[in-house]
């Protein structure tokens, strides 16, 4: 995949060349570490949960008919896109306690306003990448399609919001930087990859455990208190996933080696 990067030609390249690393295993036991140092690393993805739920319950999307598909479609495409921002937000805390082994929320907030426009870029275009690999493969394979081609593009995108949050890299440029990353480091963007799809799917299997768990020690349920029980589980999966994230990004984009 080629992009025309315009503008952005200059900027990319200044980025250091791409380095070819193996894997650092004891990196996902460390991410533990970085995240029980830095809970503070757990907002942006916490606030981006929690506002996807409460408008998860706010849009009317259970209507019959166009008007409910439409309203579960921005419902759902709003909750992608205010992950992939948690997500950026918590990859730059991630980086600077991955760096100093502290970081804080003003140094974390503060880079992700700077950055915002190309975090959301981001954000749209690999959203829209993975929107696009699973029509296309539902439409050529069905489902085995589906799951194949959505497969592929995580693995070659997945750099793309560390790329916009910490990379430097401009908007839809880091789209392309992202391909370039996966290519040239196949074994680590494996890891990351397994990283991130068993999150996807251990936090909802999680989410409703625990929801259930609460309810039978006499939690009143409601619609409120589930989405606060699943955007928590939530957080904790998705900031794991940042905190390796960040770190996996940095050593084959800068070769840097922390700890």
């Amino acid at each position: 995949m080629r992009l025309r990067l315009g503008p952005y030609r200059r900027a990319l390249t200044e980025i250091p060349a791409l380095r070819t690393t193996g894997v650092d295993v004891l990196v996902y036991l460390k991410a533990l570490g970085v995240l029980v140092r830095n809970p503070v690393i757990m907002l942006g993805p916490f606030l981006a949960a929690l506002i996807a739920k409460l408008l998860g319950m706010m849009i009317p999307s259970m209507s019959a008919g166009p008007i409910g598909s439409l309203n579960a479609g921005i419902a759902g495409l709003i909750a992608q896109l205010l992950a992939s921002v948690g997500l950026a937000v918590a990859i730059i805390g991630a980086d600077y306690a991955w760096r100093r082994g502290r970081t804080s929320f003003d140094e974390m907030w503060g880079d992700a306003q700077r950055r915002f426009g190309d975090i959301l870029m981001a954000a749209i275009g690999f959203n829209f990448v993975l929107w696009a690999a699973a029509q296309i493969g539902l439409f050529v394979a069905q489902a085995a399609g589906n799951l194949i081609l959505l497969a592929i593009a995580l693995f070659f995108f997945i750099y793309t919001m560390p790329a916009g949050a910490i990379g430097g890299i401009p908007g839809g440029a880091a789209l392309q930087v992202s391909v370039e990353r996966a290519r040239a480091n196949p074994v680590p963007t494996i890891g990351v990859f397994l990283v991130f799809v068993l999150a996807y799917f251990a936090e909802s299997f999680a989410g409703y455990k625990l929801l259930f768990f609460l309810i039978s020690l006499g939690l009143q349920n409601s619609l409120l208190v589930s989405a606060l029980v699943t955007a928590i589980v939530q957080t904790l999966f998705s900031t794991y996933v940042a905190i390796v994230m960040a770190k996996v990004y940095s050593d084959i984009a800068y070769g840097r080696r922390w700890y």
